[in-house]
C-alpha cells in the first residue's frame, strides 16, 4: 500500500493586533482546498461569521469545507486528533499565539511524517512595528518571531506613510537580513502571499514542546456583563485604560445600534464595526478578551474602568 502524500503545513505567526486574523479569513474566503484550520492563541477566535456553518463551543465547520478549532490549551493533543482524520484535508493552516513563537508549531512538521513544512508567515504592522520592535515588555517577544519565519508580511500598509513603511522594512533587516519582506494590500493575492513558501528547512527542529510558558511575560483579561455600552462612556473609559493593555476584542452591543458590534483595541486604537448577524452575536452581552503585559492592573481594576461605560438604559 502505497504512504500518503506528506499534507503542507503552514504556520502564521505575528504580534498580537498585527491583522492574523484577517488575513485567515481573506484565506477562507477565497480557498478552494479544505483546509484543517487550528487558532493557537491567548484570546478568543474571532473568525468572520459569514465563514461559519455550525459550531458546537469547540470546533467550528466552515462553509468552504474547512475545519477550525480554537485551541488554547492541549495543542498537540488537538493536532494528533487531527492527523487521525487528515485524509479530510488538503492543508493544516496554524494561527500561532499573537505573543508565541511560530517557529515553535513550525518544528511539528519537520518531525512529524504526515506534514510537509510549506512555511512560517509572521505578520507585522506597518504603522507600529519600529516602535514595537523597541519596546522594553515586547520588544524580544516580536524580535524572537521573526528569528525563522521564511516571509514577513506587512499590514495596514494602507495606513502607514512611506517613511513608515521603510522604517518598518529597516527595522525588521536590522533583526533577520535577508528575510523577504512583502506589503499587503487588498489587492494581494493571499495564497500567493501565504502559500507554497516549501523549502528545505535551514532550521533544525529543537525539542519541541506542547507550549511554551509565556504566563510570566503577558496577563489575560476577560471582561463579561449582561446590558450594552454607552458611546459616549465607552470613548471615555477606553482612554482610561492602562496602556498595558495590548489588545482588547470581543463582542458588545451599544446604546443606539441595533446590531452587535465587533470591539477592537490595538495600542491607543480602537473601533467598533457591524458584526455579522448569528447565534454568537444575538445575546444582550457583553464579551471582550484582552492580553498585557505582566504589570497589567488586576481584573478588578480593569473591570471598574467598563463598567462606567455601560449604559444606565441596560
Amino acid at each position: 500500500m502505497t504512504a500518503s502524500a506528506p499534507i503542507p503545513f503552514t504556520v502564521i505567526g505575528g504580534f498580537l493586533g498585527a491583522g492574523k486574523t484577517t488575513l485567515l479569513n481573506r484565506l477562507l474566503s477565497a480557498s478552494t482546498e479544505r483546509c484543517a484550520v487550528l487558532v493557537n492563541d491567548f484570546g478568543e477566535i474571532n473568525v468572520d461569521a459569514a465563514l461559519i456553518r455550525s459550531h458546537d463551543g469547540t470546533t467550528m465547520s466552515l462553509t468552504n469545507g474547512c475545519v477550525c478549532c480554537s485551541v488554547g490549551t492541549g495543542f498537540l493533543d488537538t493536532l494528533a486528533r487531527l492527523l487521525d482524520d487528515i485524509g479530510r484535508f488538503d492543508r493544516v493552516v496554524i494561527e500561532a499565539s499573537g505573543v508565541g513563537d511560530p517557529w515553535r508549531i513550525a518544528e511539528i512538521a519537520l518531525v512529524e511524517p504526515s506534514l510537509q513544512l510549506d512555511g512560517v508567515v509572521v505578520l507585522a504592522d506597518a504603522t507600529r512595528i519600529t516602535v514595537q520592535c523597541e519596546d522594553r515588555h515586547i520588544g524580544e517577544t516580536i524580535r524572537n518571531q521573526f528569528a525563522k519565519c521564511d516571509v514577513v508580511l506587512l499590514s495596514r500598509c494602507d495606513l502607514a506613510s512611506e517613511s513608515q513603511r521603510k522604517a518598518a522594512c529597516a527595522a525588521i533587516g536590522a533583526i533577520r537580513p535577508n528575510v523577504p519582506i512583502e506589503q499587503l494590500s487588498t489587492l494581494t493575492p493571499v495564497h500567493q502571499a501565504v502559500f507554497g513558501r516549501g523549502r528545505a528547512a535551514r532550521f533544525r527542529a529543537d525539542l519541541v514542546a506542547e507550549t511554551v510558558d509565556h504566563e510570566n511575560d503577558f496577563r489575560r483579561w476577560t471582561y463579561q456583563r449582561a446590558g450594552r455600552f454607552n458611546r459616549d462612556r465607552l470613548a471615555a473609559a477606553v482612554g482610561a485604560l492602562p496602556r498595558e493593555l495590548l489588545r482588547l476584542k470581543g463582542i458588545c452591543r451599544v446604546d443606539g445600534d441595533g446590531r452587535a458590534q465587533v470591539f477592537q483595541l490595538v495600542s491607543r486604537n480602537w473601533s467598533l464595526t457591524p458584526a455579522e448577524d448569528g447565534p454568537a452575536t444575538a445575546s444582550e452581552t457583553i464579551t471582550l478578551a484582552g492580553v498585557g503585559t505582566a504589570d497589567l492592573p488586576s481584573d478588578q481594576e480593569l473591570d471598574a474602568i467598563l463598567d462606567r461605560a455601560l449604559s444606565t438604559a441596560a
